[in-house]
Formats: structure tokens, sequence, C-alpha cells
């Protein structure tokens, strides 16, 4: 495939602290603005029946000054409806789901540049510069620093430390078979609930397929570097450290897809150190 025959949306792999690699495919400009254009309708249209709705209560059997005054009370509650959603809408969204109902129907989601959920002060910052971003006219600015950004971030994005991505979907011929099979004394302390996120899960598996072709020595490294926060949360270790990740993750498999949230990782602040 030449250059110019390339997708717009591109690919970005990112390193955790654990030495483990995630390629994440980064959103071009054409599915975002689509997402986006989607967002406005949805927002401005339910304003819109939430203003008409306000100034026909507002309006509806006044007589008088009691008329002009309940018309000033509805101008007034509508200019505060239009503020949260100029302000709040995307923010809301974004920091409780990862994404508006416009990114959703795209197949969107907004992440930090190190692959994490992000939280309210990121999704609060990437938002209020979206009014720089809109400069001069029809998001000139925003569009330019997506052009010269490798992760097409708009100044919200470089400012907030964020980038959209397509997640990948998930598939369920990727759950790898445990052998030999967990054996009855390592089931005896082992969790009935084990819930694994998506990187978890993933970081795991690449883990057991590489089993075999690591040294020895490399091998056992990874694989404390992994099992360590998990045999902290789920109070479940034993000797071998791969063998501690295998087991979970059968727990978890024999569980379905139903995955633990990022948060899980780090229940004291949600968020990464």
């Amino acid at each position: 495939m030449n250059a110019t025959d390339a997708p717009l949306d591109t690919s970005v792999a990112i390193e955790t602290p654990e030495h483990i690699v995630f390629s994440y495919r980064v959103a071009g400009p054409a599915r975002r603005v689509l997402a986006y254009l989607l967002d406005m309708l949805l927002c401005y249209g339910v304003l819109f029946v939430l203003a008409l709705f306000v100034f026909i209560a507002a309006l509806g059997g006044s007589m008088g000054d009691v008329k002009g005054a309940s018309s000033k009370l509805g101008t007034g509650v509508v200019l505060i409806l239009v503020f949260a959603a100029q302000w709040g809408y995307f923010v809301a969204w974004e920091a409780l789901r990862g994404a508006s109902p416009g990114k959703m129907a795209c197949g969107l989601r907004v992440v930090t540049t190190t692959g994490r959920p992000i939280g309210f002060a990121a999704a609060a910052l990437r938002n209020v510069l979206r009014a720089a971003d809109a400069l001069p006219t029809g998001y000139a600015v925003g569009l330019g620093a997506m052009a010269l950004s490798s992760r097409f971030q708009r100044l919200g994005d470089l400012v907030a430390g964020t980038m959209v991505i397509v997640p990948e979907r998930p598939r369920a011929a990727t759950v790898i078979r445990v052998f030999p099979p967990p054996q009855p004394h390592e089931l005896e302390d082992l969790p009935d609930d084990v819930r694994l996120d998506a990187d978890e899960r993933t970081a795991i598996e690449m883990f057991l397929r590489r089993r075999g072709t690591l040294g020895v020595a490399r091998e056992r490294e990874l694989a404390e570097i992994l099992a360590e926060p998990l045999a902290k949360r789920f109070g479940y270790r034993l000797q071998d450290p791969a063998r501690t990740l295998a087991v979970l993750y059968d727990r978890a498999a024999n569980a379905g897809r139903i995955e633990a949230p990022p948060s899980s990782r780090f229940p004291a602040t949600g968020r990464a150190a």
C-alpha cells in the first residue's frame, strides 16, 4: 500500500510502566467531525424542545406585568440551559463514559495519551479550549493542529494530554485455554469473582502466548510485574507468578466477557499514579 493510499486513521503504540506495549487506532478528522455534528444535532435538538416548554410554561396564562416577569424568567432559564449545553454536555459524557453520544455512534473514545480513561479535569480542559480550536472560523485552528499532530490532537487535546481513538471490538476467539487446567489445590484460595479490565486481559493474553519464546529469567520478570498488583487485589498468590496469572485469567475467562472497569486497578483514586 502506498503512503497516499493509507487510511486517515492511524495507530499509535504506548508502552505501560510494566513494559507492555498497546496499540491504539487514532481517529482521524473526518470521523471526529461526523461525531461532533451528531452531538450538536442531539444536544441542540433537546435544548430546543426544553426551551419551547419553558417559554410555553412562562407565557401561558400570564397577563400584564406578571407576563413580562415570566417572560424574563423563561429567558433566564433558557440561557442557563444554553450555557449547560455548551460547557457541560461534552465534559459530563466524556468524564463519565469516555465518549459523548456522537462519539459512541461513530465508535470513538477519548483517552489520555498514556491510554488511560480521562477524568473530569482532562475532560473539562479539552472542552474549555474548544472555543480556541474553533477560531477563526470552521474549526480552522483545531484542524490545523490535528494536521500537525501524529495523534490528530487539536489544541484542547494537546493541553489536556488526551487523544481520540477507535477502540478495537472484543473478539471472543481470543480466550486462551490454560494448560494444564487449574488443579484443586490451586483453586482453594481462588476468589469466585475474578474480573479483569480490557488492558489487564490483553496484557495477560500477550504474556501467555509468548511463554516459551522468552528466556526463563525474562519470563519470570514479566510474570512478577503483571502478577504483583493482581495478587494484591484478589488476595491470591501462587509460588510461580506465571501460574498465578494463568489461574486468575482462567477464572476470569470462564466468567465470559464480564470485565472490571479500568479504575479497578487503582481503587484508591481511580487513576494511574
